[in-house]
């Protein structure tokens, strides 16, 4: 039995229509209707050098430049920009480098850092938004005294990070 060209191009034409009429009907959900944090009130942020209140040198840095990194990375906030909504003061409250793991000689080779670090979100007129106390540890090797120094930077950095996606994680689902 053979079934009539003009039979299946009725068919199609009826489903194409039907397709159509279904996008025409679809809902229009947005999952973010403007840029922003908190209901789009807040599209801009400030992030000057976190405060040091520790005894480690240089490490105010890595945590800047990891908020500011994340925050860019969000694509709903302008970063930096001038007369921004609101600013960030991070402070750097704690550092603690304990050993670890020992070798069979009683050697340390393996150190652990953790990081207490407050954030608080400030609107432009100096009222505190909101405040954040997070905290972070990471290991590192230190059984060869050449790169001792380096790895217990790049811990440093890695907690810098994590602690940053913490951040960016929380004012995204706490609005």
């Amino acid at each position: 039995m053979r079934v009539k060209p003009l039979k299946i191009k009725k068919h199609l034409y009826f489903f194409t229509l039907c397709v159509l009429f279904l996008f025409q009907c679809s809902c229009g959900y947005e999952l973010v209707r403007e840029k922003g944090i908190y209901g789009g009130e807040i599209k801009s942020v400030y992030v000057p050098v976190f405060k040091n209140m520790t005894h480690e040198p240089h490490i105010s840095q890595y945590f800047t430049d990891s908020f500011t990194k994340q925050l860019l990375s969000m694509g709903i906030l302008q970063v930096n920009k001038r007369d921004a909504e609101t600013y960030i003061e991070g402070v750097l409250k704690s550092i603690k480098i304990v050993p670890s793991s020992l070798d069979k000689n009683g050697v340390v080779i393996e150190k652990s850092v953790t990081m207490d670090v407050e954030i608080s979100l400030y609107k432009k007129d100096g009222n505190l938004i909101k405040k954040w106390s997070l905290s972070d540890s990471q290991y590192y090797r230190v059984d060869n005294l050449n790169y001792a120094e380096y790895n217990k930077k790049e811990a440093i950095s890695t907690i810098s990070e994590r602690i940053a996606r913490r951040f960016t994680a929380s004012i995204l689902t706490e609005y």
